[in-house]
């Protein structure tokens, strides 16, 4: 189905459609909102958020630009007015502001660079490929290091594995993510710091 199909069909009230979209975007969207709020809870909110959006403005959906790049703006945008939103709430918090700061250097530089968020989410791809080819133990360590955020003992505490084994695995998983993406090194550490923190 191309994207203009899809449009048709979600305007269309079509449920299937809109599980497609849910389907191949949630995973990726997520990962690209926790670089701006470096909160997968929150992350997960904002994304909801516009998925929910776009559902409630079946039949009257008009998009000129790609699904896709309009998706992951108006998650950026999403993170941002959310980040905004605890600024003003915690407008004496040095670290929501900084935060948010962060944030809009992160959208400056992408824009700079010409490579916008469509690059980011190519790159969101083949890193989520990756780590989907990790084997079983080694990817299950990382995903709960770097998604679930435990530490290495709690890990090997829940696992019931030494705490070196999951250094071990972490490694190997950050490794294969770094020579995966060599190419794009430098716009891989703005935007994934989460990976390599």
């Amino acid at each position: 189905m191309t994207e203009e199909q899809l449009v048709d069909s979600i305007n269309r009230g079509e449920l299937e459609a809109f599980r497609q979209l849910y389907k191949e975007f949630y995973p990726s969207l997520c990962i690209y909102a926790k670089n701006f709020t470096r909160n997968k809870e929150i992350a997960e909110e904002v994304v909801q958020d516009v998925f929910i959006s776009i559902w409630e403005r079946k039949g009257h959906l008009n998009i000129e630009s790609s699904f896709k790049s309009f998706l992951f703006v108006s998650v950026r945008n999403g993170c941002l007015n959310h980040l905004k939103h605890l600024q003003v709430i915690n407008k004496f918090n040095v670290y929501y502001t900084q935060l948010l700061k962060d944030a809009q250097e992160l959208f400056n530089v992408s824009q700079e660079t010409g490579d916008s968020l469509l690059f980011a989410s190519e790159l969101e791809e083949k890193i989520l490929k990756v780590i989907e080819s990790l084997p079983e133990k080694c990817r299950r360590i990382f995903i709960m290091s770097r998604f679930d955020c435990l530490g290495h003992q709690e890990i090997a505490d829940k696992l019931g594995v030494s705490i070196n084994t999951v250094h071990r695995q972490t490694s190997i998983a950050l490794e294969k993510l770094r020579s995966a993406v060599k190419n794009y090194l430098i716009i891989f550490l703005l935007i994934f710091r989460i990976f390599v923190r």
